[in-house]
């Protein structure tokens, strides 16, 4: 028994290992493994970190020291809603999220989802689907008509929803296609769009800029910034680390990061709309490192937790010979402060 239980633990490695070795995300792996071991996905999200629930317990441990946790508490979280189980509290799960490097709904994803009861929502579905195969008519009149209602349907559909649709159509390309690689380059294309500087300004002051003056107030600061990244010449994937200087100008932040250990240097400009945050990112490597002192760019989205604390999500770029990368992105806020003194005490810290 011993043995096979050890078999089993080195076949999940070994599916991590070679799902991480093409970039897929923590939450992908955890929805293989949800599927493939019959688990939730949080038990699904520790799995793939490659923790028992004492592993997880003592890394939780490790980074909040003042609310200990035992196995038990994350077997109680699992076993959630089995009555044996006990149902995480916000606070927790948005912990939980921290530790697994994931978003808290990606902890639920597999709870109980009604949407499809609403008639409204499956009258929206289906248009969005119709509209999508149809947009480019035979007359212009018709395009035109098309195309303002495919507008006016995208504003109100779920994120999620518009994920599904975009990897429903690239189902219907040609096998010869790299749909995966389009589908980052298309959303590159779009980052950088969202991106330019003709469109910072493109808010309604009545309503989008007075609802982030309200709500997303308070973002200077010292933010830790962390990301993972692919090295094809390693053959395994990295963490790259900063602490940056985030300054808000309305809806808009610059982040430069902070005196560098190795003497990397990373600039970050994002323009934050509602909860999410789109923007650029650009890194001078060390130059003592392995990449000698090049530089790299690409875009960033991120997700604004309500606290404003706390951003997470994923990053675009070109590696070398154009290859499209990509990776998970988070940004903590360390310090509210930028002051000299609070600024040295995060000079050269890794």
């Amino acid at each position: 028994m011993p043995s096979a239980l050890r078999s089993l633990r080195q076949e999940q490695r070994e599916v991590v290992a070679a799902q991480r070795a093409d970039h897929k995300t923590w939450v992908e792996i955890a929805a293989l493994f949800s599927s493939r071991y019959g688990v939730n996905r949080r038990a699904a999200m520790r799995m793939v970190h490659d923790w028992s629930q004492r592993d997880a317990a003592d890394q939780w441990n490790a980074r909040w020291p003042a609310d200990p946790k035992t196995f038990k508490n994350f077997s109680y979280w699992e076993l959630w809603p089995s009555p044996t189980g006990h149902a995480p509290s916000l606070d927790v799960l948005g912990r939980l999220a921290e530790l697994y490097e994931c978003s808290v709904s990606d902890l639920l994803d597999d709870c109980a989802n009604f949407r499809s009861t609403d008639p409204a929502y499956r009258n929206k579905k289906n248009e969005l689907s119709r509209i999508s195969k149809g947009v480019v008519s035979s007359s212009d009149d018709g395009e035109a008509r098309d195309l303002g209602e495919l507008i006016s349907t995208l504003e109100l559909t779920d994120v999620n929803e518009l994920a599904r649709l975009a990897a429903e159509w690239s189902g219907t390309l040609s096998g010869s296609s790299n749909r995966r690689e389009l589908l980052l380059k298309l959303s590159a294309g779009l980052s950088l769009a969202a991106a330019s500087p003709a469109l910072a300004d493109d808010v309604k002051p009545a309503d989008s800029a007075l609802e982030l003056s309200s709500q997303r107030e308070g973002m200077t600061g010292i933010w830790r910034s962390r990301y993972t990244y692919p090295s094809s010449g390693r053959g395994k994937d990295f963490v790259g680390e900063h602490f940056v200087v985030v300054r808000q100008q309305g809806n808009k932040l610059i982040a430069q990061s902070l005196p560098h250990s190795t003497g990397s240097s990373l600039r970050i400009e994002l323009v934050v709309d509602g909860s999410v945050a789109t923007g650029t990112w650009r890194e001078t490597t060390s130059p003592h490192g392995y990449y000698k002192g090049a530089t790299y760019h690409g875009t960033l989205q991120l997700l604004v937790d309500p606290s404003t604390r706390r951003m997470h999500g994923m990053w675009l770029g070109f590696g070398r010979e154009f290859v499209i990368n990509s990776g998970q992105w988070s940004l903590i806020l360390e310090s509210s402060s930028i002051g000299k003194n609070a600024q040295r005490e995060y000079y050269n810290k890794k």
